[in-house]
């Protein structure tokens, strides 16, 4: 081998390894510039699949949305026909667990009780409705439990007296039914309930 090749092989491996640590010096700086504490300071880089990108989430909770006349009356008509389905096949937890959020929120569910009391097919969907009613002891139903004292189900009767007594003195317009459904009504409970609510007037 001449001294010249000699020569060529020196300056070639010079400028390998010149190019070697030119790229190793560049990596090196990179991390630094875009490691985890550069990371945190300016945000620029990819930051991994950290919290920082939903940093929002931590303001709090969303506003919950507000809700439409027609949202409101969705649910409450989902909520009837549960409360329906469950008294026809006897599910008590289900019937126990509505009866509850009904009363948790009496001002929505009251006027579909009230359909349901007086229109319902079923004697025990409208002698249960009756009974939800009764617990919210709304005066305002007073018409309607005269109403009921009437139903053909002694069972709507009977849970119609009882509300009326649970009204106390708000349920005085009613006497007259209830006096007249305490001596005649041909069923033994309602009597007992209509005497019942006589003394609680």
């Amino acid at each position: 081998m001449s001294r010249g090749d000699k020569r060529w092989i020196i300056a070639g491996a010079v400028v390998v390894l010149a190019g070697l640590g030119w790229l190793g010096l560049r990596d090196r700086t990179g991390a630094r510039r875009h490691g985890p504490e550069q990371a945190q300071g300016d945000g620029d880089g990819f930051q991994g699949f950290s919290s920082r990108p939903f940093s929002s989430s931590q303001a709090g909770p969303a506003a919950p949305v507000p809700e439409t006349p027609e949202m409101i009356e969705q649910e409450v008509g989902a909520a009837m026909g549960r409360w329906r389905t469950a008294i026809l096949v006897k599910d008590a937890r289900a019937v126990v667990a509505l009866d509850l959020m009904f009363r948790g929120t009496p001002e929505r569910y009251l006027p579909a009780l009230a359909r349901s009391a007086e229109t319902d097919a079923d004697d025990r969907v409208r002698a249960f409705s009756t009974r939800v009613l009764g617990k919210l002891k709304n005066a305002d139903e007073t018409p309607l439990y005269q109403r009921l004292l009437g139903d053909k189900s002694p069972y709507v009767r009977q849970n119609a007296a009882w509300a009326l007594g649970e009204l106390g003195a708000a349920a005085s317009p009613a006497v007259a039914e209830l006096q007249r459904a305490s001596t005649r009504d041909p069923a033994t409970d309602v009597r007992a309930a209509a005497r019942d609510a006589l003394g609680k007037l």
